[in-house]
């Protein structure tokens, strides 16, 4: 394997590095601050986005015959690392948006592709979601437990060339913001998710379908996770995107391979929170010289440092096997897991070493601990993810979202 970047993955990473500092560093830490998640709402850098959109951001992962730049699952993962420099949840957006338009080009039929796309590539603000997790279900679909009484609730109900969607998500990524949201629901109660989940299409502002409240949430606050909504919501048949009762394969067959990229925030905050933590250790004096030269202090800054190039290079490796067609689940699932473990170790070990400065909202590194705490549930929690692995080593086959 040659894991040397490409002149072109390099480019990309220099811009999604350069744009997060321009755009996204600057406002975050503020909106970070507003108590009101409403607030946050109202005051979301639209902006930003329509600058994402300028330089190709939003649109990076579609591919080039749709207008996108067609980026592999490695590219993505050094284009997120950066993005998250500046703020995880912000960034959140682009990497939704990266994975939905691979399915919106990829796993629709043309004429799903003719309608839907458009929405999505002219419209220089529109953001993708995808909607599975609910108040009483969540990683019971994703390991799956496949039992008619687990699993996803929201219910999908044929009538006529139509289907009647009701019930509740919540913990949504991107929410509140999106406009398109593939939305997982129950279409065979009397089976498990595995035979009786639908993922169907819909655009924002449909009738029956409404944003609800807005999580106030300890970190990743620009995430913009929120509720949604179906009181009999009707569809056409057109907006069902997957197979009657083969949703969860559907969403696995692109689930799988993106389940690298997000050991980028574990990674990405983990770096984050190193890189002040050496430059504070530099300007610091005690003892009559600067804390970089105490030996507890090296030593805790050697940890992190070879818990990061660690994480880096498992994630890397997962990420380039997930760009190859022989593609292995697990190895993607391996670094989730032990990326998401070592972001927030080493943003505590930071934390530690700036001492009571690390607990003040004067210096970063507390709002960089408490953005990397998702990383242990981010896509299904991080005991799942090691559940799935001991399954895959004893020889059971399930199909979940986190596995094809």
């Amino acid at each position: 394997m040659d894991l040397r970047f490409s002149d072109e993955q390099i480019r990309l990473q220099s811009l999604a590095r350069d744009f997060a500092m321009r755009e996204i560093k600057p406002v975050a830490a503020e909106l970070d601050r507003l108590a009101d998640p409403d607030e946050v709402q109202r005051r979301f850098p639209w902006n930003i986005i329509k600058e994402g959109s300028k330089v190709g951001l939003r649109t990076a992962a579609l591919p080039k015959e749709y207008g996108g730049g067609g980026i592999g699952i490695l590219t993505h993962l050094l284009m997120l690392e950066e993005l998250c420099q500046a703020d995880s949840g912000f960034a959140t957006h682009f990497h939704q948006a990266w994975k939905m338009a691979k399915l919106l080009a990829q796993k629709c039929t043309k004429e799903q592709r003719e309608h839907f796309l458009p929405k999505f590539t002219d419209d220089d603000t529109a953001l993708l979601a995808v909607a599975m997790t609910e108040p009483d279900s969540g990683c019971d679909t994703l390991m799956p437990y496949d039992a008619p009484d687990g699993g996803v609730r929201t219910s999908a109900v044929r009538d006529g060339e139509s289907w009647v969607i009701n019930g509740t998500k919540h913990f949504i990524a991107c929410a509140s913001v999106a406009k398109l949201f593939f939305i997982a629901a129950r279409t065979d109660r009397t089976v498990g998710v595995t035979q009786g989940l639908t993922v169907f299409l819909i655009e924002k502002g449909t009738p029956g379908f409404r944003v609800g409240r807005i999580h106030d949430k300890l970190g990743n606050r620009l995430m913009m996770n929120a509720e949604l909504i179906f009181e009999n919501c009707r569809v056409p048949d057109f907006n069902r995107v997957s197979e009657v009762n083969r949703g969860l394969q559907y969403l696995a067959a692109f689930g799988a391979r993106h389940v690298p990229t997000t050991g980028a925030f574990g990674l990405a905050l983990g770096r984050a929170a190193f890189e002040y933590a050496v430059e504070y250790a530099k300007s610091r004096i005690q003892g009559g010289r600067p804390i970089i030269e105490h030996p507890t202090v090296a030593l805790r800054l050697g940890e992190m440092a070879a818990q990061l190039e660690a994480a880096r290079a498992v994630c890397i490796q997962a990420a380039w096997m997930a760009d190859q067609p022989d593609y292995d689940a697990k190895h993607g699932i391996l670094a989730s897991i032990f990326s998401s473990d070592v972001g927030p170790k080493v943003c505590d070990m930071a934390l530690q070493l700036l001492g009571g400065y690390g607990y003040m909202k004067d210096y970063p590194v507390e709002k960089i601990l408490r953005d990397a705490l998702m990383c242990y549930h981010i896509d299904g929690t991080s005991d799942v993810h090691r559940i799935k692995i001991g399954e895959m080593l004893r020889g059971v086959a399930r199909t979940g979202y986190i596995a094809e």
